[in-house]
């Protein structure tokens, strides 16, 4: 054999040896492609579990409630907040924003009625009821357990520039005049009969929303006190004359209101000051404000509501705004953030005419039901310990 046939064989061994390399490195380079590492089917199964038991759960609570809402984004927080209270929350959602770059959706409504949502399975992330405590409870099997008060208001009656023209209006706010600076049961008995006879009102449904429960709690209050005890005494006036004009939040007063349809709707004060409507305010022993010689006066009174077929049996309290995380809240983490802020802001909302609870108070059922992030605040002094539910 020559040498140039040698050297020919030895390049020929080359190549092929070549081309197997090639070939065994594209195979390996295919099945790789089509088979991750173990590490990253491990981590994609567990996120598809995940997702799986997220949408059994969702499929779950849909199947046991008629409510169709989808859950949140997950990088947004859901707060279904009293209606009144709007205005403070759109606000606090933009700062919320602006300083954690994380949305707020912000759903408003009556707070029984917004409870009632909660409990059939609508996924907020926070609630914010106004007034009553037992919100909290109708949640059901979504009451957490826990509520912090964080600001009191006080109910006021609000009318616009209309009302003036009413051709009592003279007749009626002379009476208020002369009855709050003499506190006479003369003065303040013409002024309710006036007003349950000569005025539309706006009296939202006790049964959605607080307002509403406040507003007759208070006619129950004047019939006691000027018309002889007589507890349902202008409430009666009221449905003779045939004045009472009812909607399931306050917030569907305020187009009528301003549009002079109505004369007085029973409000907040605080919500007459965000939507720049006047307002008569009220003595401290008609107005559930936060006045401590005051409650164990307010809680002698009493309406019952039904919600969800149940009829309860609701006791005069102050005004107070609470705010907690319903159990099935699909965004628990960002909702102790969210909460974790209006805390720590909540000096600014007297702005809105409210007067924030410096340390606000946090009441629960059991301590095991709070969170450890707002034990932590009640612990470092921040929140004050205000008992459970009943003591409210």
């Amino acid at each position: 054999m020559n040498k140039r046939t040698k050297i020919f064989k030895a390049i020929s061994s080359y190549i092929i040896i070549a081309i197997v390399v090639i070939a065994v490195i594209v195979i390996a380079g295919v099945l790789l492609l089509y088979h991750p590492s173990s590490s990253s089917s491990i981590s994609s199964t567990s996120s598809m579990s995940s997702t799986y038991s997220s949408l059994m759960t969702t499929s779950s609570t849909s199947s046991s409630s008629s409510v169709t809402t989808p859950p949140s984004a997950n990088n947004t927080v859901v707060v279904y907040v009293a209606g009144a209270y709007l205005s403070i929350f759109k606000y606090l959602a933009q700062q919320f924003e602006k300083q954690y770059g994380i949305p707020v959706d912000i759903n408003p409504g009556g707070s029984f009625g917004l409870a009632a949502e909660i409990a059939h399975g609508a996924p907020a992330d926070v609630f914010v009821p106004v007034a009553y405590i037992q919100a909290v409870e109708l949640e059901g099997q979504n009451n957490p357990g826990w509520a912090i008060a964080f600001i009191s208001d006080q109910m006021a009656l609000v009318y616009s520039n209309y009302t003036t023209m009413n051709p009592y209006w003279n007749q009626l706010y002379s009476n208020y005049t002369m009855a709050m600076k003499t506190n006479s049961t003369k003065y303040w008995y013409n002024f309710f009969y006036l007003l349950t006879t000569k005025f539309s009102l706006g009296i939202s449904n006790p049964s959605s929303d607080p307002e509403g429960l406040y507003g007759y709690l208070i006619l129950k209050m004047a019939g006691y006190l000027y018309a002889n005890k007589s507890f349902d005494y202008f409430i009666h006036l009221a449905n003779e004359s045939n004045v009472i004009h009812s909607a399931l939040t306050t917030a569907d007063f305020v187009a009528p209101l301003k549009a002079g349809e109505l004369d007085f709707v029973f409000s907040y004060k605080s919500y007459a000051i965000s939507q720049h409507l006047d307002y008569l305010q009220l003595p401290p022993w008609l107005s559930f404000g936060y006045y401590p010689n005051e409650t164990s006066w307010y809680s002698f009174f009493f309406y019952k509501i039904t919600v969800n077929g149940q009829t309860l049996k609701i006791y005069g309290n102050p005004v107070y705004l609470y705010i907690t995380i319903p159990k099935n809240a699909p965004n628990q983490q960002l909702a102790l953030k969210f909460i974790q802020f209006v805390i720590t802001n909540v000096n600014e909302l007297a702005m809105f005419g409210v007067t924030p609870i410096v340390h606000p108070v946090l009441f629960y059922e059991s301590q095991s039901d709070v969170p450890p992030q707002i034990m932590n605040l009640l612990n470092e002094g921040v929140l004050t310990y205000g008992g459970n539910f009943t003591a409210v």
